[in-house]
């Protein structure tokens, strides 16, 4: 009678878990509602990827050298450009230098000029010789060169006409240098004083012609 009551005490329990569980909303083992299955989204329609072109890689290479040659001429303007400013500089720089230092040399021609030719000065024409021989090497060096005159047909733009004298030589023509003149480059630093030859001399009328 024992072993039935104890029966009857865990069919109680049992039944008293389960209401217990239903209370608090808990299902029991193999109780659980199952999730509902999803449903595709109605109004999706899927669609596949357009394909990517091909880029035109002629059309590129095309562009890429007609950019390097740009970049070139650019590079060849600043460098053309860099190279005139320089020259422009050094120009400045080397014109005042020489017109500062050509009154030495003047003084040099005119005692060559003037130094007369006896033993006793030939030491001393000798000697300035030398030295003007240096200082032409010394210009040649910085670009400096004279500018011709005697011979050649007046060009104001390097020659400066101090006296217009009669001579054989055509008209226009520079028959004497004064004072040498130079230039670095194509720039004057000092234009040569010459003479210009005004054509031949008109011929002197007879006595008896005057007379007559």
């Amino acid at each position: 009678m024992a072993a039935g009551e104890g029966r009857e005490d865990m069919d109680a329990m049992a039944e008293s878990g389960e209401e217990r569980r239903a209370a608090d909303g808990q299902a029991g083992p193999g109780e659980g509602t199952p999730e509902p299955a999803l449903e595709p989204e109605s109004g999706v329609v899927e669609t596949t990827p357009e394909p990517v072109p091909e880029p035109d890689y002629k059309v590129l290479a095309e562009e890429r050298y007609d950019q390097l040659l740009r970049l070139r001429a650019d590079f060849e303007n600043y460098r053309r450009r860099v190279e005139r400013d320089r020259l422009e500089v050094q120009g400045q720089v080397t014109g005042a230098l020489v017109v500062e230092l050509l009154p030495v040399y003047d003084n040099l021609e005119r005692a060559l000029r003037f130094m007369p030719d006896t033993p006793e000065a030939r030491s001393w024409r000798v000697g300035v010789e030398m030295t003007l021989k240096g200082f032409d090497e010394v210009l040649a060096r910085l670009g400096v060169t004279p500018i011709p005159s005697v011979g050649q047909r007046f060009d104001p733009a390097v020659h400066e006409a101090i006296q217009r004298v009669a001579s054989e030589q055509p008209e226009g023509t520079v028959v004497e240098e004064v004072l040498k003149g130079f230039r670095w480059r194509d720039r004057v630093l000092r234009a040569s004083q010459v003479k210009v030859s005004s054509g031949p001399a008109a011929p002197a009328e007879d006595d008896s012609a005057a007379g007559a």
